[in-house]
């Protein structure tokens, strides 16, 4: 049985995210989503909120399980038995960072493996960031991310 990892702040999780983890599904038994801290990062969503997000949009998915995690995605993939890092890229500026990521992560324990999936064609202009930017001038993010991510987006930035 093969466990997978991916990880990451997903603040918020967007219809990208969605993809490379359903798709991580049919690859692998077990796909575990841990919400993570990103320390170069202000998070707009607590991680109660981000993992409530992303369980709501999983919920379809029988063998991905959502957790929290601030531990080292490698200590954290030890501790479930996961021997695979899941990564999605959406061109070659992320490629670039995702294998420096993978090199050191590598480093640390070479017996996890890190799989990069390219993100769908029609999500890779997809960021969180970008689509937090567009929610902070009004504008419309319902075609990027699910319907609880879009409401609590605007309301967030409803002042």
């Amino acid at each position: 049985m093969t466990k997978a990892l991916y990880a990451g702040s997903f603040d918020p999780i967007t219809f990208g995210h969605v993809d490379v983890i359903q798709r991580a599904s049919r690859i692998f038994d077990q796909v575990y989503v841990a919400i993570s801290i990103n320390t170069h990062k202000h998070a707009l969503f607590t991680t109660d909120e981000r993992a409530a997000f992303a369980k709501a949009a999983l919920q379809q998915l029988d063998n991905v399980e959502v957790i929290t995690s601030e531990e080292l995605t490698v200590n954290l993939a030890r501790q479930l038995g996961a021997t695979v890092l899941v990564r999605g890229v959406r061109g070659s500026a992320d490629l670039d960072t995702e294998m420096s990521i993978a090199g050191l992560n590598e480093k640390l324990d070479d017996r996890i493996q890190t799989v990069f999936l390219p993100t769908a064609a029609n999500y890779r202009d997809l960021s969180s960031s970008m689509i937090k930017e567009i929610s902070k001038f009004h504008g419309d993010v319902s075609k990027f991310v699910p319907k609880s991510v879009a409401a609590a987006l605007a309301a967030k930035y409803a002042k």
